[in-house]
């Protein structure tokens, strides 16, 4: 069985990549797809390694960062999607990453 930790960034990587490709496909914005090609395969990579002391660190600073900018992003836009969806999947990201981090322990496998 998947831990939960690992499996949340694993949706979250996918999803992050799947906007990517929808935002190229709808708008043709090449920045669009190569920040969700890679911030999806960096979370995609730091969930297959969820173990390294440093995975849980790096998954809440990507999960910071995408809320910053995608935050700045909607309160520029006033438009929900797609920024307001990555904010809102990246708190919850970020709010995992914190209960590891305080709670269970770098390094240790997650329940």
């Amino acid at each position: 069985m998947i831990p939960w930790p690992v499996l949340l960034l694993y949706i979250y990587g996918i999803l992050l990549i799947v906007g990517g490709l929808m935002g190229y496909m709808k708008a043709k914005s090449v920045p669009s797809l190569v920040a969700g090609l890679v911030c999806g395969f960096i979370a995609l990579l730091l969930g297959y390694r969820y173990t390294w002391h440093f995975a849980p660190h790096a998954a809440l600073i990507l999960a910071l960062v995408l809320i910053f900018l995608m935050g700045r992003r909607y309160l520029r836009t006033r438009k929900p999607m797609p920024a307001l969806l990555i904010v809102v999947l990246s708190v919850v990201v970020a709010v995992a990453q914190v209960y590891i981090l305080l709670f269970v322990g770098v390094g240790s496998e997650p329940l």
